[in-house]
C-alpha cells in the first residue's frame, strides 16, 4: 500500500456496532415513552414499568438513555410489552367498532318503528355508514 493512498486508522466494524448501540439505545427509549403515554416523566415511567414488567430504575435508565449496551432479555422485554400494547389497542378498536354497529343499529331500528315514511333518507343514510356494508346482519339487535 502507497504512503499517498493511506489507511483509514477508524475501524469500520467498531463504528456499525456503536451505530447498532445506538439505534437500540433510541428504539428503547421511544418505546418507554410509548408505554408510558403523555404526561409528567415519573408517572410515564410508572406506567411503562408495570406494562414492561421490569423495575422502575431499569425503565428510568432506559428512558434516559443510560444504559451503554441494552442486555437482550430488557430488549426483549420492552418489545413484548410494545407488542401486547398494540394488541390490546387493535382489540379495544374492535369493540369500539362493535359497541358503533350496535348503536347504528339500535338507531336504525327505533327510526324504523317511528315512521318509515317521514325518516327513510335517515334510514337510507345509516344503512350507508361506513360502520357497515349495508348488510341486514350488521343491524340485526
Amino acid at each position: 500500500m502507497s504512503e499517498i493512498q493511506g489507511r483509514d486508522r477508524e475501524n469500520p466494524r467498531r463504528e456499525a456496532e456503536m451505530y447498532r448501540v445506538e439505534a437500540i439505545q433510541d428504539e428503547m427509549a421511544s418505546a418507554v415513552r410509548f408505554l408510558g403515554g403523555d404526561g409528567p416523566a415519573k408517572v410515564s415511567i410508572n406506567k411503562a414499568a408495570r406494562a414492561a414488567r421490569l423495575p422502575h430504575t431499569v425503565i428510568e435508565r432506559l428512558r434516559w438513555k443510560k444504559i451503554k449496551r441494552v442486555p437482550a432479555d430488557l430488549a426483549d422485554a420492552v418489545r413484548e410489552a410494545v407488542h401486547r400494547h398494540n394488541e390490546e389497542s387493535l382489540s379495544r378498536a374492535k369493540h369500539e367498532l362493535f359497541v358503533a354497529k350496535q348503536q347504528n343499529a339500535a338507531l336504525l331500528a327505533q327510526l324504523a318503528s317511528v315512521d318509515p315514511d317521514f325518516y327513510g333518507p335517515e334510514i337510507d343514510r345509516l344503512r350507508r355508514s361506513p360502520l357497515g356494508d349495508g348488510n341486514a346482519d350488521d343491524y340485526a339487535v
